[in-house]
């Protein structure tokens, strides 16, 4: 997506528009912008809040909005040590692409070496090597009205463009023959024959280029002028570029510098170009930019401050940069390094800007390293030098000439030798620049004050210093610090108060050559900022400290719509709801009374049979026991806790690969003879089973139970089973039926109900269609890995117990690596307690810090209590928590609070867990003895639990007498 700006500046309205843009994303809230783009644009409001989203998470990486009166100027480290340094200019592609070759060209006299670029419409991107080493502001004067035509015509020789043009404009003057005697000339010889043409008429350009040095002389030849002047102002927009500069230099342009740790979202566009876009003749594998990672989704929250590098991470870089020093030889190699070492420790204003830097005065009075350094003193290989000031510091004997010549005041004691064989020729210059490399190699950010101290040096002779390293590409100068980051903050706000705020350049940009930097101005060596910066970043990916077991239920409860506040709606709601509890087996009658009616708002088994018999929804047992026919009986039919599976039959594909194999010889003769017909003749309704079978009704029932059973049938719609389940549960054996009870029960069959039909073959064939394919099997554990993850949001082995079937633990891992290798989710800890890897996705990883947030940011938030059934597949009690485990049985229930387990019902017994309060116990009593009470505040969460915590009770009849329990069942209303 490209920024909103309007490309060309030649239109007034064009022009309106752009400051228009600013203003809205400079004042309006989110909400306003979106609004005031739909009508500006005419878009529909979700393509304008995505604009709208993309332009609020740059500004919130860089602080500010390329727009045609602000160009941004981004550098950040590749992985290669390199810097890519992006121009967001929201020109055009005409305009930007010669800037670039332009700004290539520039680059290239001053350091002598041919960068990578790319350009686009809205902005060029330049690849720098780890050689290259400079403020930012400094490129900002480097291209002027008066040299960039020069610059943009020697560049435009050197770049493939100028040869297209060239052999366009000789074929246009029949110079060079497109066809020849009515036959096409070949392309190769058209192209061999104009660069001969041009040999011939530009011998220098052509030639070998190590013979000649300046400038090339364009000749005064109509070809070679025309083609330059079609560079110029067709391929290119020279006189674009010049008002654009022109511009610059009145003050109605400004340009701002950022440096950050990873690519601003404007900048992906650059960096993933296509080929057409860049200015030289590189290929696309040898491409800098390419080499730079990127985030494979951008947030508003995930790219916040790309500026900001983590004081812990400089703090760490700063600490293992220091040397270890153990014995007088490695002491040794220290002040080798350093020239002077500062061993002044009462120093305290020093200690105080050294937060960040090297703490070498503070590791100094140790014993153990004075002790070093009296051993080298006893062996005359290091002495003390004192400076006028008062200042002392250690030097090695091989390090004395350069010392004398940075302090000829300076007095050494004890007096030393120099060894023979030690340059003794240095100039003041490079010995200043010797001692103060020697202490940036152990330091971090520091300003030139603090190497000034530490390094016997006036501020300015450390500026000095800093700049002669800065241009040999070693340190980089900045602002890395929060300290200095406020200070520069504070100062432009300062200035902008005091200056008029309608003139853009109201700030000029600093020069690189001052002597006097600002007081935020910051120098770091160039590998130890390149490590901070990877840190940073990965950082970044541990931000998250991993949120307790009663969070993580806090959010499943969410996740899964079983929080009144989370719940789905309608049939719409009901479909999301299989689809993201597809593959699990529960049983027969928890699925509609406490799974599907605790998840969908006011659901009716309406939607369902409406699901299923439209063919968007299928049911079925997925996993079956495995049963020896020589060792057990048939199975007679299927009972209410006999598990089944609610799936979207568009994944039924893949669902089925991983299904318990089954097979006939374990089935009753009723139930094979029925399954042979489903067979032979696809999908029956039960009528024409009983005319085809000559079965009774109850039998059909049975064999048709046990079928499902075994996972070997379906029918069209629910209610096939919930009729068998409802007829075998209600069937109490009575002898005495009449014809009329006999007539009531021929209407509860499951002869009314639907088609019976196979939904998948027998042992063999699934275990050939299974295991045959390898690649069938790693797209079924994918399918299984992102199941898994609408499903749990974050996924771990331990889950895999609710989940019998899922592939194996290793498949899924290699799975979730790959995925977060390519960014789609993110692995690391996100559960406390809970071992080995976890993997989740980026909202759920932002989802779990908000849930831990407001957990604790608010002591008078009214608790939360949740009532489950023991078959629900959140009955997590005793898989990631430290208590019993609660058997899955639809009788049995749960009670969470606050995500935390409090109390369990196992056959009819209310039993409190550790931790739950008096409160708590008596509204949890009160609810099992059928009486509303509101202990809690907030209540109308209770409410809507009280009438599912009650539901689970009911068994045959509603006169049942109470269990041995003692405590009475509620009536169902």
């Amino acid at each position: 997506m490209s920024s909103i700006v309007v490309e060309t500046d030649t239109d007034p309205k064009a022009q309106v528009s752009g400051e228009r843009v600013a203003e809205q994303n400079a004042s309006a809230v989110p909400s306003d912008v979106v609004d005031w783009l739909a009508a500006e644009t005419h878009c529909s409001e979700y393509a304008a809040r995505q604009a709208v989203e993309y332009v609020a998470a740059q500004r919130a990486a860089v602080d500010v909005v390329p727009t045609q009166t602000r160009v941004v100027f981004e550098r950040f480290f590749d992985e290669s040590g390199g810097m890519q340094l992006v121009v967001h200019a929201p020109f055009g592609g005409r305009i930007n692409r010669a800037w670039g070759l332009a700004m290539r060209k520039r680059f290239c006299r001053s350091f002598d070496f041919e960068l990578q670029a790319t350009a686009d419409d809205e902005g060029f991107i330049l690849s720098l090597g780890p050689q290259h080493s400079f403020p930012i502001e400094s490129l900002f004067p480097m291209l002027r009205t008066d040299n960039v035509r020069n610059l943009l015509e020697q560049a435009l020789l050197a770049v493939p463009l100028f040869q297209m043009r060239w052999r366009w404009n000789v074929t246009r003057a029949l110079q060079v023959d497109r066809r020849r005697n009515g036959k096409k000339v070949a392309p190769a010889l058209q192209r061999f024959r104009s660069e001969d043409l041009l040999t011939a008429v530009f011998p220098k350009l052509t030639g070998c280029q190590e013979e000649h040095t300046g400038d090339h002389v364009i000749p005064d030849h109509p070809l070679v002028r025309q083609t330059v002047e079609d560079c110029m102002t067709e391929a290119l927009d020279l006189e674009g570029l010049l008002e654009i500069l022109d511009r610059v230099q009145r003050g109605e342009i400004t340009f701002v510098a950022r440096d950050t740790r990873e690519p601003s979202p404007f900048a992906y566009e650059l960096l993933n170009a296509n080929p057409y876009a860049f200015l030289d003749g590189g290929e696309i594998q040898e491409r800098r930019a390419r080499a730079v990672a990127t985030r494979r989704s951008i947030s508003i929250e995930s790219v916040q401050d790309l500026g900001h590098l983590d004081p812990d991470a400089i703090v760490q870089v700063v600490r293992e940069a220091q040397p270890l020093v153990r014995n007088a030889d490695e002491l040794h190699d220290v002040l080798l390094s350093r020239l002077w070492l500062s061993i002044d420790d009462d120093d305290s204003d020093s200690a105080a800007h050294m937060k960040y830097a090297a703490k070498p005065c503070d590791s100094f009075d140790t014993f153990e390293w004075r002790d070093h350094y009296a051993a080298l003193e006893a062996d005359g290989r290091a002495a003390t030098v004192m400076l006028l000031d008062g200042r002392r510091g250690w030097v090695a004997a091989e390090c004395l000439p350069a010392v004398n010549v940075m302090f000829p005041e300076g007095i050494c004691i004890p007096s030393l030798s120099v060894p023979d064989g030690v340059r003794t020729d240095w100039t003041t210059i490079e010995a200043r620049v010797t001692a103060v490399r020697g202490f940036m190699e152990v330091a971090g950010p520091v300003t030139p004050a603090d190497v000034a101290r530490q390094t016997g040096m006036t501020v300015e002779q450390a500026d000095a210093a800093l700049e002669a390293l800065e241009g040999e590409g070693v340190v980089l100068r900045g602002r890395f610090t929060a300290e200095s980051r406020r200070s520069n903050v504070e100062g432009r706000a300062e200035r902008t108060d005091s200056a008029d705020i309608d003139s853009p350049l109201s700030t000029p940009p600093p020069q690189p050559s001052t002597l006097n930097p600002q007081p935020a101005t910051e120098w770091c060596h160039r590998r130890l900022l390149a490590r901070i910066h990877r840190l940073t970043v990965a950082g970044l990916r541990r931000e998250i400290e991993p949120v307790d077991v009663a969070t993580f239920m806090r959010f499943l409860s969410r996740h899964q719509g079983v929080h009144p506040d989370s719940r789905k709606q309608g049939a719409n709601g009901l479909f999301e709801t299989i689809g993201q509890l597809q593959g699990l087996d529960l049983s027969a009658v928890a699925w509609e009374r406490d799974v599907l009616r605790s998840r969908v708002e006011g659901y009716r088994e309406a939607w369902l049979d409406e699901l299923c018999l439209t063919g968007e929804v299928g049911w079925g047992r997925l996993y079956p026991p495995a049963r020896d026919a020589d060792k057990s009986r048939p199975m007679t039919s299927i009972t209410r806790v006999a598990p089944v599976s609610l799936f979207l039959r568009e994944d039924l594909s893949w669902l089925r690969e991983t299904a318990v194999a089954t097979d006939i010889d374990s089935l009753s003769s009723p139930a094979r003879e029925v399954l042979d017909l489903l067979r032979q003749r696809g999908a029956v309704f039960a009528t024409d089973l009983l005319s085809e079978t000559r079965m009774l009704p109850s039998q059909v029932d049975e064999a048709l139970g046990e079928l499902v059973a075994r996972g070997f049938v379906t029918s069209d719609g629910f209610a096939g089973l919930r009729k068998i389940a409802r007829a075998g549960n209600d069937e109490d054996d009575n002898s005495k039926s009449s014809r009329g009870s006999r007539t009531v029960t021929r209407r509860r069959s499951a002869t009314g109900v639907g088609r019976w039909s196979v939904w998948r073959e027998d042992e063999a064939e699934l275990s050939r269609t299974g295991n045959e394919d390898r690649e069938r099997r790693r797209e079924v554990v994918e399918e299984w890995a992102w199941q898994l993850l609408r499903r749990w949001g974050v996924i771990f082995r331990d889950l895999l117990h609710k989940e019998p079937g899922a592939p194996r633990w290793w498949e899924l891992t290699q799975v979730y690596r790959r995925l977060e290798a390519r960014g789609e989710i993110r692995g690391g800890r996100f559960i406390e307690g809970v071992a080995g890897e976890q993997f989740g996705t980026s909202d759920t990883v932002r989802e779990l810090r908000r849930l831990r947030n407001e957990g604790t940011g608010d002591e008078n938030k009214s608790d939360e209590l949740l009532s489950l059934s023991a078959v629900d597949p959140l009955n997590l009690v005793g898989i990631i928590s430290r208590h019993p485990r609660v058997p899955s049985r639809p009788s049995n229930r749960v009670v969470l609070i606050n995500g935390q387990p409090v109390a369990q019902i196992v056959a009819g017994e209310l039993t409190y867990i550790d931790g739950c309060r008096p409160e708590w116990q008596e509204w949890i009593a009160a609810q099992c003895e059928g009486v509303q009470v509101d202990k809690l505040a907030d209540a109308s969460e209770g409410e809507i639990e009280d009438r599912h915590a009650r539901r689970f009770e009911r068994r045959r009849s509603r006169t049942e007498p109470s269990p041995p329990s003692g405590i009475p069942r509620p009536t169902i209303s």
